[in-house]
């Protein structure tokens, strides 16, 4: 019995080790995805290499990505917090010019919008074809409809004991949970990476009836949990990694926090600028982008210090990690500006 024991105890070991190596793998693989794509749109832009050194095969990127990144550095650390603050504050009431709101007004009386302020323009909502219902129309998102497999939530279900979202999928490992026609279980629960302890990442597998038959679907749930409402969380490079693990789906991504353009659109508004810097596209008229924003999703980031957020981690980002600007005295000094500026103002 004793020797029995003791191998079922080896087995147990020799499984987790197994399990641990495995996430271990996957980690540096995600890790590798981030660093060979802001690769893409720096490094191998190209930077000379030392004499001597092999040459490395370019990464699939504009020629011209690395003087965009620049040219988009130099703009922003010469307006610096204050013009940036200025520039924001200069939009913030702007909506796009043709916009219709008909679907958002029909449906207030019956629920189907969480605040009156916040409205769904007609252009770029998504119309609801689900089986048995009446209307088309609720302001959300429709993950087994639109075929989305990675959901990003930036927010909690409850903040400063306001509700800001409903619990639409079980918290815990192993639990299931129905609703309405839905089941979803929670196969597995994890921190997105042993660094960035702030998301969490939930496997769900997401079950429905489609005649006769079962349907099923893995459904990869991340939740930042610690990004104030209206506000900003520390600058690291959470955003970044969290978008590297999304980034390869070819289905839509859902993004959302409680009324969908705060931290939604900041969210958004990071990933947006990296693929237009990759494409050799200019990025340096930054109030032009966030009409581009808002017109396809009204309010999109809230506040100036979002505004602000955004910046703060592209610098961090391009600065920090892929010593943009390195050769140039000149930027270092205004980048050491930047960050003095932002954090008084934060």
């Amino acid at each position: 019995m004793k020797k029995k024991s003791t191998q079922r105890k080896k087995n147990g070991t020799q499984a987790k080790e197994k399990e641990n190596t495995k996430e271990k793998k996957k980690q540096a693989s995600i890790q590798q995805d981030v660093d060979s794509q802001m690769t893409a749109t720096t490094a191998a832009l190209p930077v000379q290499p030392q004499p001597g050194t092999p040459a490395q095969p370019a990464a699939k990127c504009a020629s011209n990505a690395r003087q965009e990144v620049e040219k988009w550095a130099k703009r922003t650390l010469d307006k610096g917090v204050n013009g940036l603050r200025e520039e924001f504050l200069e939009l913030k009431k702007y909506i796009p010019p043709d916009m219709t709101v008909q679907a958002f007004q029909a449906h207030w009386e019956a629920g189907r919008n969480r605040y009156k302020d916040v409205p769904c323009q007609d252009k770029f909502r998504v119309v609801l074809k689900w089986p048995g219902q009446s209307y088309d129309y609720i302001h959300a998102n429709y993950v087994i409809q639109e075929d989305s497999d990675n959901v990003i939530m930036l927010c909690n279900v409850k903040e400063k004991g306001m509700d800001k979202c409903a619990q639409y999928w079980p918290l815990d490992a192993k639990e299931s949970k129905v609703y309405g026609d839905v089941e979803v279980e929670n196969v597995a629960t994890r921190q997105l990476t042993p660094d960035e302890q702030t998301v969490r990442l939930c496997i769900l597998a997401v079950r429905w009836k489609e005649g006769n038959k079962t349907k099923e679907r893995e459904v990869r749930h991340y939740q930042w949990i610690d990004w104030p409402d209206r506000g900003v969380p520390p600058c690291r490079l959470t955003a970044m990694v969290l978008l590297s693990h999304v980034r390869g789906t070819k289905k839509p991504i859902i993004v959302h926090c409680s009324a969908g353009i705060g931290r939604t659109g900041t969210i958004v508004a990071l990933e947006y600028i990296l693929e237009r810097l990759q494409s050799g596209l200019p990025c340096e008229a930054m109030d032009e982008i966030l009409k581009e924003l808002r017109n396809q999703r009204p309010y999109s980031i809230q506040t100036d210090l979002q505004y602000l957020y955004v910046h703060r981690v592209m610098l961090f980002y391009f600065f920090e990690k892929y010593k943009v600007g390195q050769g140039s005295e000149e930027l270092q000094q205004k980048y050491k500006a930047f960050v003095t500026e932002y954090e008084k103002y934060t």
